[in-house]
Formats: C-alpha cells, structure tokens, sequence
C-alpha cells in the first residue's frame, strides 16, 4: 500500500529522528507569507534550553534578553509547557505584560493575559503559575513584583519574568532589584531582524553602554552585547531622511506604502511608529486627511488602526511604547525623539527592533541625538 522509501530499516531511523527533531524544535515565523506558504525558525539552542529546563527545579527565572531573540516567543511556550506539565487551565496561567496591545495579541487561549494595571487592581484566586514578559518598562508603584511573587509562593507555582533592559523607554524604576534577578538566563541570538537592521541595533546599543543615562544594570548588559549575534541572514532596508516637515513625510509614507503593496506586501505587514500617543494621532490626523484627498487616485485603501488591531489586515499607526512586544515586517518611525532625553536612543531602539526586514526613520529637524 506504501512506497518502498515508507518502510524504514533500523538504518533509517537515526535520519527520522533528526528530520523529526528539526520539525518539532520550531516555531511559526511571523514572516509567513500571504501566499500560503509557513516559515518556521527553529529554536536556537539558547531557546531549546530555556524551554527543556525541569520547571520543578526553576520554579522561578529571570530571562533577560537583547531585541530580537524571541522572549515573547519563548514566553508563551512555557505557558504551554506548564499547562502541559502540571495539567492546568488557562485560568492557572496568569501572562502579565505593561500594554494593552500585546495582551491583547496574546489572548486568553493558553493563560489568563492581563496587564500590570489590571493585575494590580484585580483578584485572581484560581491563578497558580505567572509569566511577566516585556518587566523592563513597568512600574515600581505598588510593588508588582512582591504581589505576584506572594501568590504564586502561595500555590508553589512558577514564575517567569522576561526582559530586555536595552529597551527600557522610561527613566523610572521597574520594581526589579538589579542585584536579586538570579536565577538569570540569557538570550544573544537575534533571530528576527535583517541584517541592515541588526547593525543599526548593534550601533544603537553600544551607543547606550557608552552613555550610561539612566539606572540600568550596564555591566550585564554590557557581557550580553559582546555574546550578541545576528542570526538572520537575509538583507533587508535601513533608510534614514532628516530635516523633513510634516507634509513631506506624510507623503513619503503614503508613497512608500503604495508601492509595498503594489509589490504584494499585505497592510497587515506595515506599521507607522511615532514618538508619543499623541505625536501618534496629530500624525494619523494629517495622514488620514491626505489620503482622503488622494483617494481617486489610489487603487488600495490604506486602513490605519492603533495597536489593538495588530491581528487584522490593516496598517498599525501608533507610539513605540505602546507596540513593544508586537512586530511587523515594515516600519516607518516618525521623529522618535521622546520628551525624555536619556531614553532616545532607547526609543529608537525599540522601534527598529519591531522591523523584520524595512525600516523608515524620517526626523523633522536636524536635532538628532
């Protein structure tokens, strides 16, 4: 009823086995194409390992890692693990994240997913296990860390906490101690951006180690630096435009935008990143306005949404801060120079780190950093 290569001899088996790893050892790229066809990365070693620890024996784990290598990724695969593991609900898990969107992206298929605000206000008497992903930009107010380390003492579950100091985008305190994150594990492998881009992260985060602006812990961040590696070895575009006024950018993104589509880029692989909420909607405004004025000649409308609707097929305008965790294969960052001047290259940061392989940094004056 099979083929003849169906049928496997004991010499086979060694081969299967090393097939069959490869395919279990992956996870769904989000660059998928819009043709059908599924990328899957496989877990880099450093992933592997985190993800095969014996979570009776680290019950609670630090993972700090540089942008790009998959901490969110790995965050919700041991939400699976666990639920696997110790047989739970999601209503066991509880996933804690700083903003709306990515909770949102998360959902509540694997694990109850709140935001620090929301946990800080509400009860969860059913919760046993917690993974904090993206610690670097919450708060210290109220002591989110003591609250979850108590109930999940309390159930003798696991805690996770996931962060990436170098994209810390305020000057405030997280509510960790620098000097208690142990047990500690490390993530250097980039696996997301395209080359063009890793270079610009790299620059950007020797750039940090050198200034030293804010309270952060340098000389981890510093080892990690010098293990960091760019796996991804596809090209991609960095193209940086200065001294533009509002309209000039608003045109060249709309520009921009139209010819991604017209060579088969989705709406949902674009997104346009501003400085603040605010800088976000004055920019939207302006955009939108345009774009109703050109709409004859346009063969595509142009959807724009916040960050909530990463999901849908339409083009993200939103603040950096507010996409943090979230990515998308293009992105047009639009001045990112914040009120706070010890983060801008934090910010800038943050915003290159959420391009697969297109980034647009335009800045309206020649005050750069």
């Amino acid at each position: 009823l099979y083929p003849e290569d169906y049928v496997l001899t004991s010499r086979d088996i060694p081969a299967f086995l090393r097939a069959l790893v490869i395919v279990v050892l992956r996870f769904k790229s989000y660059l998928s194409d819009h043709l059908g066809c599924e990328v899957f990365n496989l877990l880099t070693l450093e992933q592997y390992d985190l993800l095969s620890r014996n979570l009776d024996k680290t019950r609670e784990q630090f993972v700090i890692g540089l942008p790009g290598t998959g901490k969110t990724i790995v965050a919700l695969k041991i939400m699976e693990r666990i639920r696997n593991l110790f047989h739970c609900s999601a209503k066991e898990v509880l996933y804690i994240c700083e903003n709306q969107p990515l909770k949102d992206f998360v959902g509540n298929k694997i694990c109850q997913s709140v935001t620090r605000v929301t946990f800080l206000r509400g009860n969860f008497p059913e919760v046993k296990h917690i993974v904090v992903d993206e610690a670097q930009n919450f708060r210290s107010e109220e002591d989110w860390y003591q609250r979850a380390q108590e109930l999940v003492n309390k159930k003798k579950g696991i805690f996770w906490v996931f962060m990436d100091f170098f994209q810390t985008t305020h000057p405030y305190g997280c509510g960790l101690n620098f000097s208690k994150l142990y047990p500690q594990e490390w993530l250097t492998k980039m696996v997301r951006n395209a080359k063009e881009i890793c270079r610009v992260m790299f620059d950007l985060m020797e750039k940090i180690l050198e200034e030293r602006k804010t309270h952060l812990p340098y000389e981890v961040l510093r080892k990690l630096l010098k293990e960091a590696e760019c796996a991804y070895s596809s090209s991609g575009d960095y193209i940086q435009k200065t001294n533009m006024g509002t309209s000039e950018m608003v045109t060249y993104v709309i520009r921009n935008c139209n010819s991604y589509i017209k060579q088969g880029y989705r709406l949902k692989d674009i997104a346009i990143l501003c400085s603040t909420e605010e800088a976000a909607h004055s920019f939207g405004h302006i955009l939108e306005l345009e774009l109703r004025r050109q709409k004859r000649k346009c063969n595509v409308r142009l959807v724009l949404r916040p960050a909530e609707g990463v999901s849908g097929n339409v083009i993200i305008l939103d603040s950096i801060r507010r996409f943090s965790g979230l990515e998308r294969r293009i992105v047009f960052c639009i001045h990112p120079v914040p009120a706070q001047e010890q983060v801008s290259r934090n910010l800038l940061l943050c915003a290159a780190s959420r391009a697969h392989t297109k980034l647009h940094v335009l800045y309206h004056k020649a005050n750069m950093f």
